[in-house]
C-alpha cells in the first residue's frame, strides 16, 4: 500500500477476494454463446482466445515468478544479498489484478473498436508495425508517465509501493490500478488502432520485468 493511497490504488474488484475472476464471467459467457450458437467456424475466434492467452500469461508470470524466488533462495548472481521477506510477499500477491484488466480491456476492445472483430491470429506486417509502435509512442508515453509517478504527490499517493520491494520480483512493478490502467489502455489503444494487431499486443510479453534480485539478459533496467 502507497504511503499516502490516493483514487484509483485500490482494484474495484478487491472486495471479491479469491473469487475476483467472476468479473470476467459475462465476456466469457458471451463467448460460450458465440460457440453455441454460430458454431466454432463462424465464431469470433479472436474474441476466443483472449480467455486462454490470459491464461497463459497467467502461467508465464507464475514461472518466472517461481524461477526468480528460487535464484533468490539458491543462487549467487545476486545484487542484493538477502532474502525476501514474507510481507513484500503479501504485498505483492495482487499481480494478477493486471491480467484481469487486460483482459477487459481485449474484451471491450474486440466487441466495440473499430476492426476489432474476426482478426487473424498472425501478420508478419502487423507484428513490425506493434514492435515500431512499442518502440515509438508506447513506451515513450509510459516514461514520462513512470517519470511523474516520482513527483512527491504521485508518489506517495501510488508509486511508494513499488519502492518498498528492496528485493525485487519479476511481478514488484504491479502496483495498482491507475498505472496498470494507463499502461494497458496505452499498449491496447494503439494495438486495437491496426485490427490485426490485437494479439501481438507488447503487453503480452510486458507482464514480467526481472528485477535486481533476478536479472535475466534480455531483461529491461526499471
Amino acid at each position: 500500500m502507497a504511503t499516502n493511497p490516493g483514487l484509483f490504488s485500490e482494484w474495484p474488484w478487491k472486495m471479491l477476494g479469491s473469487f475476483k475472476y467472476v468479473v470476467l464471467a459475462p465476456w466469457v459467457a458471451h463467448g460460450i454463446q458465440q460457440v453455441a450458437t454460430k458454431g466454432w467456424r463462424e465464431a469470433d475466434l479472436g474474441y476466443l482466445v483472449i480467455l486462454p492467452s490470459m491464461i497463459l500469461r497467467g502461467l508465464h508470470n507464475q514461472a518466472w515468478i517461481t524461477v526468480s524466488r528460487l535464484q533468490n533462495a539458491r543462487g549467487k548472481r545476486q545484487i542484493v544479498d538477502r532474502g525476501i521477506e514474507f510481507e513484500q510477499i503479501d504485498r505483492e500477491r495482487n499481480w494478477d489484478d493486471q491480467i484481469i484488466l487486460s483482459a477487459i480491456l481485449l474484451f471491450l476492445g474486440a466487441l466495440h473498436l473499430p476492426g476489432g472483430q474476426n482478426l487473424p491470429l498472425w501478420r508478419t506486417d502487423g507484428a513490425v508495425l506493434l514492435a515500431l509502435l512499442h518502440a515509438g509512442p508506447v513506451e515513450f508515453l509510459y516514461y514520462w508517465f513512470h517519470r511523474a509517478l516520482h513527483h512527491h504527490f504521485l508518489y506517495t499517493r501510488y508509486h511508494s509501493h513499488h519502492h518498498a520491494s528492496i528485493v525485487t520480483e519479476p511481478i514488484t512493478w504491479v502496483q495498482h490500478m491507475l498505472r496498470l490502467a494507463f499502461e494497458g489502455a496505452n499498449q491496447c489503444i494503439f494495438s486495437k488502432g491496426h485490427g490485426h494487431g490485437l494479439f501481438l499486443s507488447s503487453k503480452m510479453g510486458k507482464g514480467i520485468r526481472s528485477g535486481p534480485a533476478y536479472v535475466r539478459p534480455t531483461s529491461a533496467g526499471h
